[in-house]
């Protein structure tokens, strides 16, 4: 599948943050109740954002919040991540906001099960704006490492997430000109109908080839005469899973950076000027990092950038199979597709924006509507920046895949 530049996709308020991409936000953050007995608090914030869905019919999908806690002993510059309450994922002691529900991931520390974080969505069919209020969570302060008497600051993040459900797909768009994936050596697209370990390259039939590393920049450690083994554990997309709705905003990387320490925050902070434009979201000896442009999508991020952001929010980076089935779906495969379901990108104008620079920014002429629309630094878009997270998404009128993005 053909991609264009990508940008990471992935403000200091004790007690309250809010972090925008389509406006996202979480306010009203107290602590609101305590078990000295159990060791923990209730955390209670209302939550809400733009462009919001659940749907029974075509995709079978919805979006939602992928909500986690940090916190530090109160002037402390020491944010650690809180783990909240997980008992069998149905039953672990939060309170959903009426119209909502809310599901805890979980990662094994040794015996214990802690919940890393929550995805919080629709309990039912519906699209428009999400608002859900007074939701609690049980954050279990004594498994992050505080005492019953730590006066303790807390912080409340939210980043916008799709869920891809499970089903088969294809990986490959018919073409070889790319290193794309392929049935064996056929030059056919490969159909993933399970979890189970397979064989990448060595020429057989049913291995999962990749058109013997045609034109890579970066050429795999597998081709047509020499195989690698993908164990059953690694993601490939066929079971269901979440990835992140828009591009990381420079707000979101600029909490991120907030909730480091100086030293981690040194490897991560450097000021970058494209076209006299900040694209680097730090303003130069600003303690907490407030970027210049919020709403902006993130770019100038190296993949050791991206890999700290994910681990610091409790995540992990999709891999290729899941971006491709979150692309195509259960769809045939198209040549040389876009992530959008056609092979073509809008090149014949160049946007014009209202309200530029601003949370309400949005395309008011050069939508491309039937061919695709892309959040890229381009010289076809007429800027030399990104554009503002969900741009596409609030401009389009159709609401269709190729004039969203």
């Amino acid at each position: 599948m053909k991609t264009l530049k990508t940008l990471l996709s992935f403000l200091l308020i004790p007690l309250s943050i809010s972090i925008f991409a389509n406006n996202i936000q979480v306010t009203n953050v107290t602590l609101a109740s305590k078990n000295t007995v159990q060791d923990y608090y209730m955390i209670e914030f209302d939550l809400s954002w733009e462009n919001s869905w659940r749907t029974s019919s075509f995709e079978s999908n919805w979006d939602a919040a992928w909500v986690f806690v940090k916190a530090t002993i109160q002037n402390q510059q020491a944010w650690t991540h809180g783990f909240l309450n997980y008992v069998d994922g149905a039953n672990d002691g939060h309170t959903a906001a009426t119209g909502s529900i809310i599901q805890t991931a979980v990662n094994t520390y040794g015996t214990a099960n802690l919940g890393i974080g929550v995805f919080i969505y629709r309990s039912a069919d519906g699209i428009g704006n999400a608002n859900f209020e007074e939701i609690a969570l049980r954050w279990n302060y004594g498994d992050s490492g505080f005492d019953d008497d730590d006066v303790i600051d807390i912080s409340v993040t939210a980043i916008e997430m799709v869920y891809v459900p499970q089903g088969e797909f294809y990986l490959g768009d018919g073409m070889g000109d790319f290193g794309q994936f392929e049935l064996g050596t056929s030059g056919s697209p490969y159909l993933v109908s399970s979890e189970n370990g397979l064989t990448l390259g060595g020429g057989g039939a049913s291995s999962l080839g990749n058109s013997n590393a045609a034109n890579m920049l970066a050429a795999d450690d597998f081709n047509d005469a020499v195989s690698q083994s993908l164990p059953a554990d690694f993601p490939k997309g066929y079971d269901a899973f979440y990835c992140m709705k828009y591009e990381v905003s420079q707000a979101q990387y600029a909490s991120f950076l907030a909730h480091l320490d100086q030293a981690q925050r040194s490897e991560r902070t450097e000021v970058i000027y494209v076209n006299n434009i900040n694209v680097y979201p730090i303003q130069t000896g600003n303690h907490y990092g407030i970027p210049e442009h919020p709403w902006r999508a993130m770019d100038y991020a190296a993949w050791s950038d991206m890999a700290a952001y994910l681990d610091w929010s409790g995540l992990r980076p999709m891999s290729e199979m899941e971006y491709e089935k979150a692309c195509r779906g259960s769809l045939e495969p198209i040549a040389e597709e876009y992530a959008w379901g056609n092979d073509s990108w809008y090149l014949e104008g160049i946007y014009t924006l209202s309200s530029e620079g601003t949370n309400s920014e949005t395309i008011s002429n050069g939508m491309g509507v039937q061919v695709g629309n892309a959040n890229s630094v381009s010289i076809y878009q007429g800027f030399g920046r990104p554009l503002r997270c969900g741009i596409f998404a609030a401009s389009a009128e159709n609401k269709s895949r190729q004039e969203t993005g």
